[in-house]
């Protein structure tokens, strides 16, 4: 088949792709925005992404011919999470009991099974896994956490919560950002960023997620009214355009180490939750401290 009868056969299916793509996330954005809205939603809403990522990273892992722990992996990500959010109520520092407390059980747990021959991998596979899932995912918590007051923004008139205002940001840099790369890299996409680990991925896709990136970091502080300049925002974008993509791709080194194309197929046209989230699980943190280095300057 030629090139020119290739791309007509093959743009049929690329718009169903695309279509499907949007409609998953027309029915996503809503759930996660309204969830976003009040702490204790954010925090169920996390705690279940928590328990997909996790069951299907395990599975990925598994696949790969390993033996992680899913229900321990599921118990440390869920103690994390868990502990993130009772924090504000507590002087102790249960973060830190957390991760002592994940240590004991995590190791614990491998003097059950008679064939001790895997333990130590499938005890770092299980534990890194759990922290790479729930612990990055937990930051979405301490970010909703945060109430110093907003400034009047386009939207003050719907009241947005402090802490919702910043997941907000740290959703819209991510997703717009993602959303510009994979245009621009079907578009303009001539040379290839890593070509082994993720083929599609072009630096011209890069560099338009990159500037979307703080074009929607700019955008946010006008519309949430954060209270932060557009010095420090332009910043934040700039830091989130270049995590975001390093998260794309750690999730990739991970498919491509055992051998597949998608994480899932929980989300149509996306895959699994993992090729969903994986960005965010780097922007998340980063943005946070970004945050707490802004406001406290």
């Amino acid at each position: 088949m030629d090139g020119a009868n290739a791309a007509s056969a093959d743009s049929p299916s690329r718009a169903s792709s695309l279509a499907l793509r949007v409609a998953s996330v027309s029915v996503l954005i809503p759930i996660v925005v309204a969830a976003a809205w009040w702490y204790w939603s954010t925090t169920i809403l996390v705690g279940l992404c928590i328990v997909l990522g996790v069951v299907e990273l395990n599975g990925i892992i598994r696949r790969g011919g390993y033996t992680p722990r899913t229900p321990v992996g599921l118990a440390v990500g869920l103690l994390v999470c868990a502990a993130t959010a009772f924090q504000p109520s507590t002087s102790l520092d249960l973060s830190g009991a957390a991760i002592g407390l994940s240590i004991l059980i995590s190791l614990a747990y491998e003097l059950l099974p008679r064939d001790r021959s895997d333990s130590l991998i499938s005890w770092a596979l299980t534990f890194s896994g759990a922290y790479y899932i729930g612990g990055l995912l937990s930051y979405f918590i301490l970010i909703g956490q945060l109430d110093t007051p907003l400034r009047g923004g386009w939207l003050a008139m719907l009241h947005i919560p402090p802490g919702t205002s910043w997941i907000f940001l740290v959703l819209a840099v991510t997703w717009l950002q993602d959303t510009a790369a994979y245009f621009v890299g079907r578009a303009f996409g001539r040379h290839k960023m890593a070509p082994i680990l993720s083929p599609k991925k072009s630096w011209e896709g890069a560099a338009g997620g990159f500037v979307t990136s703080i074009l929607s970091a700019l955008l946010a502080v006008a519309i949430l009214g954060l209270p932060i300049g557009y010095a420090d925002a332009a910043l934040i974008g700039a830091a989130a355009g270049v995590a975001g993509p390093l998260g794309d791709l750690v999730e990739s080194l991970i498919k491509r180490q055992i051998g597949i194309k998608d994480s899932g197929q929980l989300i149509p046209g996306h895959g699994g939750i993992l090729d969903r989230i994986d960005s965010l699980l780097f922007t998340a943190p980063v943005i946070y401290y970004l945050i707490l280095l802004t406001l406290g300057s």
